[in-house]
């Protein structure tokens, strides 16, 4: 088997690999090849950095890496890493885990950071076995149920994408997992749409959303919390979305006004992944 960057390579060369290796996924993963390079332009895929495997001249497996900025630190992202069933028991992640680690570390970056499904424990055991070691838990919610708020506040629907305007993510409880940092809703096409609660030129509420319905962040201002905000910016977004669905995903288990919020509205849970991180010695 070889082992090698994923430099020149783009997301078609991936793609076969991808839907392969994830095909019998407790969460089968199954893209289509736009959907695939969206999400790899999103979270800001490094093909330099990233690493495949080779079996039979044919990829078999990939480790597809991005380098965010965290806390003033750059650190290795693993956006996915899968090994094709046939390629399987040949150390192909362990080799690919030890490229990566190599070509981080010639930039200076010696933390890595990813997730893993909570189910998943083969894949858990196997990350654990690199050396990752598990940070927090994240949850996933998808509310369907219409949500019932008092009107009290005008909600803003955003129609021009300005994220100049967008608030500063300071009312965030906790930190924002990678897919949700704003560098890669930045990025997210087709761009997200915005919504608002303000009162005398300041934003009291803001929510961000994909078209499809996936939350990307929901923030009220401290002191205007427990004022039916975030239910009346909810309410605004399940009428942008397709069926009033709405997803939330990457949901800090220890964020439980959020999740009081969620179960509020009758929102159901659907997994949890485990964001675990490896740090190099220096």
């Amino acid at each position: 088997m070889k082992i090698a960057s994923l430099a020149g390579l783009a997301p078609d060369d991936i793609h076969p690999c991808f839907l392969d290796a994830f095909s019998d996924y407790l969460v089968p993963a199954q893209p289509s090849l736009p959907q695939l390079a969206a999400m790899l332009r999103r979270r800001g895929w490094i093909p330099e950095l990233s690493a495949g495997a080779w079996l039979d001249g044919r990829l078999a497996g990939f480790w597809l890496c991005a380098a965010p900025e965290i806390d003033g630190e750059r650190e290795g992202y693993c956006i996915a890493a899968g090994v094709s069933p046939a390629a399987r028991r040949r150390r192909a992640l362990t080799d690919m885990a030890g490229l990566v680690g190599r070509l981080l570390a010639a930039h200076g970056i010696r933390r890595q950071r990813l997730e893993v499904i909570d189910g998943n424990q083969r894949a858990r055991d196997a990350y654990a076995s690199l050396g990752f070691e598990p940070l927090r838990k994240l949850d996933c919610y998808q509310l369907q149920a219409p949500v019932q708020a008092a009107c009290r506040w005008p909600v803003t629907i955003h129609t021009a994408h300005d994220p100049a305007r967008w608030p500063a993510p300071d009312a965030l409880a906790y930190p924002p997992a990678v897919p949700n940092r704003r560098e890669s809703l930045l990025r997210a096409d087709p761009p997200l749409r915005w919504l608002s609660v303000d009162r005398d030129g300041q934003t009291l509420g803001s929510l961000l959303m994909s078209p499809d319905g996936e939350v990307a962040e929901l923030q009220v201002t401290p002191p205007c919390r427990r004022q039916v905000i975030a239910s009346q910016l909810l309410q605004a977004a399940q009428s942008l979305s397709v069926c009033a669905r709405l997803g939330f995903n990457n949901v800090d288990s220890r964020d439980l006004p959020l999740l009081s919020l969620l179960l509020r509205h009758q929102a159901v849970y659907r997994l949890s992944q485990w964001e675990m991180t490896l740090s190099a010695p220096r």
